[in-house]
């Protein structure tokens, strides 16, 4: 096989000189696709991860700068001596502290004649005690020894004891008690060192410091701050008069009657009740203010009872669509369901039907705003009631009657009743409305909402039926009740009366 000679060309003729570098090869174009898809992932990665970087730094730095900003403010502040918020909270707790109390109220265990059960060991001379209840006070007239708290806290109590000190207990006498409002007002015996002063709560508003002192669970002066959450609560439904202050101030079992207070040292609340699912503190707490609290006080030491104004109405709350209904500007206001025969409404010319937005100066929102504006004014009094009428404005002049008392079956046992009007939905009869905390009717397991059928074996659907079923029976035996829970359900209930004697061992 013949071979190339050695000066024959191999292969395509080169177009460069042996003293030149060779040139670079041509990328192919699938090398410059990867090329470009790497470089636009390299901007989105700064996009998604470098954009929100630097944004964080630059909040980071904005927030830093603020907090630097305050802290240099708070250190100025602090160096011309104005008063920081934690002196404010110390200064308040230090003035109103001494006047706070620790109230112990002791129910003597009974036989079955009503007196007092022999005491440990069968001694008569040993008074046998069932239990006590523990709350709070406050000293509001140290010259006078008056001290208000709550009514629940000395409901029934054969012994009183206010501890003005660590070992001072000294034994009060009730001046007078309001279950309607929860209120109840002490005496001692002595000439008290100091006393708080009252505050204006229509001055308050949500957000507002405040702090709670009492005795939660035995501990004396304990403070807690928190915040007004709310103010009018009316809605409760645990008392007859009501005008809440929320809090999350912390509240519990031995806060009752001792005060709420604003960081000027002023008692705006006494604390009442807590709003709790499991017993304890969940951030709901109740106080009645001071702008009712302070009138039910002043009453109870002039009268010994509350003196309130009557109108002579059943009432309920306006919701959107009967306003709408009615033609009316707003769903502000009352609407009169009932007028009590020869009462202050019916003889100034007021009808089922109207619906009352003002009452004298002040404004009705609900039918609780009526019933609280009614019952602070004062019997006598001549005022006008403003109202609509087929969707008219209108206005007469009425006289404020004394509110009569409550029935005397239902009061003693701590609850409230009204009729019902028949529904679609309900028979009409009668219903429990209010239900005092901490009474016989509320240990019982009434609650408001539920519907009274009978009184023991008698059927009732009025309020005489009830009255007049409830007086054929012994009472000291406790008032049985056959009662239907909102859920249809119906039970037999009793509430007070003495509980049967034990047969078992100590």
């Amino acid at each position: 096989m013949a071979s190339a000679p050695y000066d024959e060309p191999m292969g395509p003729e080169q177009d460069f000189d042996f003293g030149e570098p060779p040139p670079r090869p041509t990328t192919p174009p699938v090398r410059r696709g990867f090329l470009l898809v790497l470089v636009v992932l390299g901007l989105l990665a700064i996009v998604v991860y470098g954009v929100p970087y630097v944004a964080y730094r630059i909040g980071y730095a904005w927030e830093a700068g603020r907090s630097r900003a305050a802290s240099e403010t708070l250190s100025r502040l602090d160096k011309q001596g104005i008063v920081a918020a934690s002196e404010l909270f110390r200064l308040a707790a230090t003035a109103v502290s001494p006047a706070v109390v620790n109230v112990q109220s002791f129910h003597f265990r009974r036989g079955r004649d009503g007196l007092a059960a022999p005491g440990i060991g069968g001694n008569p001379m040993l008074p046998s005690l069932r239990g006590a209840e523990l709350g709070s006070g406050v000293i509001i007239d140290k010259k006078r020894g008056y001290i208000v708290t709550n009514s629940h806290v000395i409901k029934d109590a054969d012994e009183i004891l206010v501890r003005i000190g660590p070992g001072d207990d000294v034994p009060a006498r009730l001046v007078g008690a309001d279950p309607k409002s929860d209120l109840a007002v002490l005496q001692v015996r002595r000439t008290l060192d100091v006393q708080a002063e009252w505050g204006d709560s229509d001055k308050i508003d949500n957000g507002d410091w405040v702090l709670a002192i009492g005795s939660p669970l035995g501990f004396d002066h304990s403070v807690t701050a928190g915040i007004v959450s709310a103010t009018e609560r009316n809605d409760v439904r645990i008392t007859d008069y009501e005008s809440f202050i929320q809090t999350d101030a912390a509240i519990n079992p031995g806060n009752s009657g001792g005060p709420l207070i604003d960081l000027a040292g002023k008692v705006v609340g006494i604390n009442t009740a807590i709003i709790t699912q499991s017993g304890g503190y969940e951030g709901i707490g109740l106080a009645i203010p001071s702008s009712l609290a302070r009138r039910v006080v002043e009453d109870l030491i002039r009268h010994g009872k509350v003196v309130r104004g009557y109108l002579g109405v059943r009432i309920g709350t306006l919701n959107a669509e009967v306003a709408r209904r009615l033609g009316l500007p707003s769903n502000r206001g009352a609407v009169v369901l009932d007028v009590q025969a020869g009462g202050p409404a019916a003889l100034s010319g007021l009808q089922a039907g109207d619906v009352i937005v003002k009452l004298g100066e002040r404004e009705v929102n609900d039918a609780a705003s009526l019933r609280n504006i009614t019952a602070g004014t004062e019997v006598g009094a001549n005022i006008p009631v403003t109202f609509y009428r087929r969707g008219e404005k209108r206005s007469l002049p009425v006289t404020i009657a004394e509110l009569p008392p409550a029935p005397e079956v239902v009061a003693s046992f701590g609850f409230r009743i009204r009729p019902v009007s028949p529904s679609a939905r309900n028979t009409g009869g009668l219903e429990i409305d209010q239900v005092v905390t901490g009474s016989p009717a509320f240990k019982a397991g009434l609650r408001p909402g539920m519907r009274i059928l009978g009184v023991g074996p008698t059927d009732v659907s009025t309020a005489p039926e009830f009255e007049a079923a409830a007086s054929r029976l012994d009472l000291s035996k406790g008032l049985p009740l056959k009662i239907q829970a909102p859920d249809g359900r119906v039970a037999m209930v009793l509430v007070g009366g003495a509980p049967p004697p034990s047969t078992g061992s100590p």
